[in-house]
């Protein structure tokens, strides 16, 4: 798949589970620990907003509602990434200095595993974008070193999930999140 194309779509899924939150359900539990649903979705706003501002195009002030949030920063990601220099100018991240075109493949997984985090914990059906997911964990497979697991590590252990489940499941299991 075309790594413009994932990128956009991952964004397209968050947007639709964003889409089906309940003002009700923002301060509810969510598979990231440390976060509950309201923190999750500043934390992919953020995350957005972030990548724009490594490009030097800041989003600026948001507008208020979480969707209209998610959107413009969405926009502005997906501007960074398709511009004629996106894939090949270098990012320096907090954990080394990345080619777009590996910039992009971390956060198309890290916005379709949050995307599946919130569906999980509002109740919504975490059979995402199987294609997507299916790229997406191959590609983590081969990214992710055991170095990168454990407490203070971005990802916790494997857990257990069947060949069975939907890809994204087995997606979020592989990042440590428990699928039961």
């Amino acid at each position: 798949m075309d790594q413009l194309a994932a990128h956009r779509q991952a964004l397209d899924v968050f947007a639709s589970v964003l889409a089906n939150v309940r003002d009700d359900q923002l301060g509810g539990p969510t598979p990231c620990a440390d976060w509950d649903v309201q923190a999750l979705i500043d934390h992919v706003v953020q995350g957005n907003a972030w990548v724009a501002a490594l490009a030097e195009q800041p989003v600026g002030d948001l507008p208020q509602g979480r969707d209209a949030a998610f959107a413009r920063t969405a926009e502005a990601a997906q501007a960074v990434f398709a511009a004629s220099d996106g894939l090949t100018r270098t990012f320096n991240l907090p954990f080394g200095a990345f080619p777009g075109t590996a910039f992009i493949g971390l956060r198309t997984t890290d916005v379709l595993t949050h995307a599946w985090d919130l569906a999980k914990a509002t109740g919504q059906p975490t059979d995402l974008a199987p294609d997507l997911a299916a790229e997406a964990l191959e590609a983590s497979r081969m990214r992710i070193q055991p170095a990168f697991r454990g407490p203070g590590m971005p990802f916790g252990p494997e857990q257990p999930c069947g060949d069975d489940r939907p890809v994204a499941d087995r997606l979020a299991a592989f990042l440590g999140r428990s699928v039961d």
